[in-house]
């Protein structure tokens, strides 16, 4: 079979209409930085590149009205990808342009960063679950900052039996992000966390526009513990917040989202126990009616045989009696049990008998190894708090 030929008018011919009619290559957008700008004959013929790639365009004199582009200017670009079939090359040909300000290179970034992450599948992980009571909580915020106080002050409300430990980190300025990613890495290595909040209080955009960084995103996408978000206000919302387990609207709403309220659960145990007090004295009542009926059902029977009924009927409900009794005993020693545990747990009570509670950033302090010459220390007793400043490491014995 003979080998078919072609020539080079044939094959531009039809490249040509391959891009006249692609929908993608016809009437679209593009943006990036301008590069060799360059004005022939009233036409400006230039390049549009990103980080990868470049593409040549030309805006005819027609077109032109006055358009003035420089070197390194952020535009976009509206028109269609014709073939100049004389040189066998292809161009964008331009029909509209616009400069884009340093806020409109900001966001193009982002929706170019938010599809990059997306098609990776960052913000499609499954949603790990939250723990229902946990032990020890991660919070990753400015130690200075009123989210953090507003973190802590909600925990201790809803939760107090729950240890906070804080990874300090700035939020904002030129060290933000690095000290950010360590912070975030520090709580991965941290194997007994239940739960982590990433945190920050409201601000502008810029402000907030740390977490919309791709490399803080893959360094919270790496955490291994589940992860709550409390960014900003309640209308903000950046690329941290679809990569975590869960986005709150506030710090406060993050706090509240991880530990479970003391109160309600208190509350829930009474009730549970009180329905179970009244389902016992029905029981007991029903069984009672029912024991009634067979003692007069048989009463008709012979003086000997209701004789050997009533015993044994009164066995019998004596016997349930006992097993009603012993039931209602099992039940209240649980819920004393349960309450004494809960009142142990109570973290105002060593305070009534003299003791202090020591916390530094936070975190209690236990041990004093924990504590350094020139540590600001918060000393909790049952009537309100104290700052002091450990002066020295001196021991002394009593």
């Amino acid at each position: 079979m003979e080998e078919k030929v072609y020539s080079v008018s044939e094959v531009t011919f039809y490249i040509e209409q391959l891009l006249n009619t692609d929908p993608y290559l016809t009437n679209i957008a593009i943006a990036g930085e301008v590069l060799d700008s360059k004005s022939r004959n009233g036409h400006i013929f230039f390049y549009l590149r990103d980080e990868s790639a470049a593409i040549g365009c030309v805006i005819f004199g027609g077109e032109n009205r006055g358009i003035r582009l420089t070197d390194g200017q952020m535009i976009q670009a509206w028109g269609s990808v014709k073939l100049y079939a004389p040189r066998g090359i292809y161009r964008f040909i331009c029909r509209k342009v616009k400069s884009l300000s340093q806020r409109g290179v900001m966001f193009l970034k982002l929706r170019q960063t938010y599809e990059a992450l997306l098609k990776e599948g960052l913000f499609s992980r499954p949603k790990r679950p939250l723990p229902k009571f946990p032990s020890k909580i991660g919070v990753v915020a400015s130690r200075t900052s009123a989210a953090f106080q507003d973190i802590i002050k909600t925990l201790q409300d809803r939760y107090p039996i729950a240890e906070v430990q804080l990874y300090h980190t700035g939020v904002q300025g030129e060290s933000a992000k690095r000290a950010l990613i360590k912070a975030l890495k520090d709580v991965n290595d941290t194997e007994d966390l239940d739960v982590v909040i990433l945190s920050r209080g409201g601000g502008s955009t810029d402000d907030l526009w740390i977490f919309n960084d791709e490399d803080v995103v893959r360094a919270l996408f790496n955490v291994r513990h589940p992860v709550v978000t409390g960014i900003g206000h309640q209308i903000d919302t950046v690329l941290a917040d679809l990569t975590a387990d869960y986005a709150a609207h506030t710090p406060t709403a993050a706090a509240q989202m991880v530990v479970p309220d003391i109160k309600e659960i208190m509350n829930d145990f009474y009730e549970s126990l009180e329905q179970h007090y009244f389902w016992i004295q029905d029981q007991v009542a029903s069984t009672h009616k029912q024991m009634r009926s067979h003692i007069q059902l048989v009463t008709r029977f012979s003086e000997r045989y209701l004789r050997e009924e009533k015993i044994r009927a009164r066995t019998d409900f004596e016997n349930l009696i006992r097993v009603m009794k012993t039931i209602f005993e099992r039940y209240n020693s649980k819920a004393e049990i349960f309450a004494s545990r809960l009142l142990e747990l109570d973290p105002k009570k060593p305070l009534k008998r003299g003791y202090a509670l020591v916390k530094k950033n936070g975190s209690r302090i236990t041990k004093k190894d924990q504590v350094l010459p020139g540590d600001i220390l918060t000393l909790v007793f049952v009537d309100g708090i104290r700052k002091v400043m450990v002066l020295n490491e001196k021991e002394e014995n009593n």
